[in-house]
């Protein structure tokens, strides 16, 4: 380097003598280029060592990168490998499944890497039945990238599993599809339930028409009970006014009269049966509830005096027609008195109030409370009070209520109950207000026809 620099000083020299320059000079113009020289090495070594860092920098990042996606795609393996439900990835450019975990071969029997040879196995597996929807779908998923269908496979060894098999599509940056990962559940044991649920409603269903029936049939058995009891009555009323010297016949006018109300009455209760068994429409038209309810009152009459009961009505008056088939209705109010006598009747020595009452609880909806003072229930058998078949009466069968709820719920009510603050229960009920041209008439209520 040293000889080096001697022949550039020499060189300079010479050059410099020849241009005409001082020996001075000529002596600093090698000193200058070394400078300039060292100055460019030593920017030109920064640089070299800035990028070998940056380079280190970069393999560390990579190492560090492909360490951790060997961590994540061993973890991803675990998990693949050891839940109960098939997971699976298809590649769209590829046209074939790229990966199935092992739970395969334990819902359908099969190995995987026959399906990874074959990858329409899977298919072929599924139900006959189920086979035409199950293609439809697959082809319809390698266009959408969604999967999401319910089948029936069948194994090798004849079982058939239920399963239960969703895809989701997986985009690149560009947006496009170009995986399908999914996961396949063997859902056979809630199958098994659900079919089971459906097998025990359906029996609960022809229990509950049965029990139902005898509920009419005992209803029918009391509800005629009452008009036949008034038609005898009456009949040998009018026997015994017969058996009198000079009667005048046209004495026995209303009494006959009454033997025939009572007679439509039990024919009328008969049809409401018949119509509420064979599930008719029920014909809703404009009634007076304070009629209504003072009728029911007199049909009772002889149960009431039995009981010991002296009903109270606190009738709101004037009070709107409601829209409501009548019989419905009636049998409701029927329901519900004879339920709180026979609440009263437990209560012992305790006081025996009946109470009913209307009010318009809104423009558009009335409203009717039957009160007793019975002994009450608690609240566990308050919640299940219109459960059908449930009953706090040794000898009840529970669907009084339930059927009561169901009547008030066609003719766009509500039936509920609460708790009296001292003691007894309360039942309400709603009916819509009868409006003939989007308002609401009040009127009287008329006196009470039998």
């Amino acid at each position: 380097m040293n000889r080096f620099r001697s022949i550039l000083a020499r060189i300079a020299g010479v050059a410099g003598l020849a241009r005409g320059e001082t020996p001075k000079r000529i002596e600093a113009q090698p000193r200058l280029a070394n400078d300039e020289l060292e100055e460019r090495v030593r920017t030109r070594t920064a640089e070299l060592t800035a990028a070998n860092r940056a380079l280190e920098d970069q393999v560390t990042a990579r190492v560090q990168a492909e360490c951790a996606l060997r961590d994540s795609e061993e973890r991803f393996r675990q998990l693949a490998e050891h839940i109960r439900e098939v997971f699976w990835v298809y590649g769209i450019a590829e046209e074939r499944l790229l990966y199935v975990s092992p739970a395969y071969e334990d819902i359908w029997g099969h190995p995987v890497q026959s399906l990874l040879e074959r990858p329409l196995e899977w298919v072929e597996a599924v139900h006959p039945d189920d086979r035409p929807r199950v293609r439809a779908a697959h082809l319809e998923k390698l266009e959408s990238g969604v999967f999401d269908q319910e089948y029936r496979v069948i194994r090798p060894d004849g079982a058939v599993r239920w399963i239960w098999d969703r895809g989701f599509p997986i985009r690149d940056l560009a947006g496009h599809v170009y995986r399908i990962a999914g996961l396949a559940e063997d859902i056979t044991a809630r199958k098994l339930a659900e079919d089971q649920l459906r097998r025990q409603q359906v029996e609960l269903a022809k229990t509950s028409r049965l029990s139902l029936a005898v509920e009419m049939a005992s209803t029918l058995a009391h509800e005629i009970n009452q008009p036949l009891a008034a038609i005898v009555a009456y009949a040998q009323a009018c026997l015994g006014l017969l058996r009198k010297d000079g009667i005048d016949p046209r004495a026995l006018t209303g009494t006959l009269e009454e033997i025939v109300n009572q007679g439509l009455r039990a024919g009328g209760i008969i049809r409401h049966l018949r119509d509420l068994v064979r599930k008719h429409p029920a014909a809703q038209t404009a009634i007076q509830l304070n009629a209504l309810i003072r009728a029911v009152i007199h049909y009772m009459q002889l149960e009431l005096r039995q009981a010991g009961v002296e009903p109270r009505l606190e009738l709101a008056d004037p009070l709107p027609a409601v829209l409501a088939d009548d019989i419905q209705v009636q049998l409701v109010a029927l329901y519900l008195i004879r339920n709180a006598i026979e609440a009263m009747n437990e209560a012992g020595d305790e006081p025996r109030e009946l109470t009913l009452r209307t009010t318009l609880d809104s423009p558009s909806t009335v409203l009717t409370t039957v009160c007793d003072t019975g002994r009450g229930l608690d609240a566990k058998a308050a919640a299940r009070l219109f459960q059908p078949f449930f009953t706090t009466k040794p000898n009840g069968m529970g669907m009084s209520l339930s059927v009561s709820r169901s009547i008030i719920e066609s003719q766009g009510g509500r039936l509920w109950a609460t708790a009296n603050p001292d003691r007894g229960f309360s039942f309400h009920f709603t009916l819509p207000v009868h409006s003939a041209q989007g308002d609401s008439r009040i009127v009287p209520s008329p006196p009470p026809t039998l």
